[in-house]
């Protein structure tokens, strides 16, 4: 594979001398997209230069889980890093016929700092930093949401980039059609281990909280997308589910994996009064815990149809691949986590 690679970026750069690809080597970890690091060394008129990257290349359709483009995440960074201050890869180029690779993908700057954010908290070696980090992870999404998107969506890519139907023309049009996709998610997926599932999508229905203008969201706002140095952020990594949406869902979506990650990331924050207090200052947007809550069922719910659809296509062997065996585990247990961000009783632990 580094040949392709090194073909691909000669034809990105024909004014390169020579092009030599290093350490070609897989990245451990992540469901969605296969990744590989690797240096790059590039001459130009004499002039050598040492290049950090990353391959992130697309698994086959059927095993796949979000179907999401690698041009539409390319042209994303490059607006991103146009129009914004915020600390992404720069995308050297993509490649979307699967001749190359074997499936479309796209190359990327690998971003200098740590991504074991376990370290920043329960007394890891790195706890001295995690409120400084915190703290200017929550500036930086707060600088995202207020963005105006139509800078970074010029060709409205981000409208709809699963192609579900998604209308964002309006709040309402974007929750009500988001809900459509939930529950046609649910009956052409075909599983349901307890009916909490459609209880979730249909309570989310029924209690919308009050409309906030749509910002572009990350999409995956969790501990382990961002990397960090020296008690700042120096990367917010992983683009590839971002859309247009409302900015809660980030904020939700963190407060559900800080949970599951066993980490801190909105309690680290101290000023203002915490991450939310912090942001509400910045953004003028005056989210309440209660939509916070809202908005953790809410991103649960969007990632549960993916998921769901991908785990039917094992188990009716399009594909058969272990690990989405290996994700339906967890997505029974799961149950249990809806039925709590429902309010259903359940038996205490002794």
């Amino acid at each position: 594979m580094d040949k392709q690679v090194a073909d691909l970026l000669r034809r990105q750069w024909p004014d390169a001398d020579e092009i030599v690809i290093e350490e070609f080597c897989p990245i451990p970890g992540g469901y969605s997209r296969e990744t590989y690091r690797f240096d790059c060394r590039v001459k130009r008129s004499g002039q050598e230069q040492l290049l950090p990257m990353i391959l992130r290349k697309d698994p086959p359709a059927a095993v796949g889980i979000l179907h999401t483009s690698r041009r539409v995440e390319h042209d994303l960074l490059q607006a991103i890093r146009c129009h914004t201050g915020l600390p992404v890869s720069e995308s050297y180029c993509y490649e979307m016929d699967p001749a190359t690779f074997g499936e479309p993908a796209m190359i990327i700057q690998r971003m200098p700092g740590s991504g074991l954010t376990s370290a920043l908290f329960n007394g890891g070696p790195d706890a001295d930093q995690a409120e400084a980090v915190c703290t200017h992870l929550c500036e930086l999404i707060a600088e995202l949401h207020l963005t105006d998107y139509a800078k970074l969506n010029a060709a409205g890519a981000l409208d709809d980039p699963r192609g579900v139907g998604i209308d964002t023309s309006s709040w309402d049009r974007y929750m009500d059609t988001t809900f459509e996709y939930y529950l046609r998610g649910y009956s052409e997926g075909d599983y349901d281990p307890l009916p909490v599932l459609m209880d979730a999508y249909l309570t989310l229905r029924r209690t919308k909280p009050r409309p906030l203008k749509l910002t572009l969201v990350h999409g995956d706002f969790n501990p382990v997308n961002f990397l960090y140095e020296n008690g700042r952020v120096s990367a917010l990594i992983d683009w590839e589910n971002s859309r247009i949406g409302d900015p809660r869902e980030d904020l939700g979506w963190m407060q559900t994996m800080d949970l599951l990650s066993n980490t801190d990331v909105l309690g680290s924050v101290k000023k203002e009064g915490g991450f939310i207090g912090y942001y509400n200052k910045l953004t003028g947007f005056n989210v309440t815990q209660e939509e916070v809550n809202y908005f953790s069922l809410f991103g649960t719910c969007n990632i549960a149809v993916p998921v769901a659809a991908s785990m039917k296509r094992r188990t009716t062997r399009e594909h058969m691949e272990l690990m989405h065996l290996y994700i339906l585990q967890p997505n029974i247990l799961n149950a249990l986590n809806f039925a709590k961000m429902l309010g259903y009783p359940l038996p205490e632990g002794v």
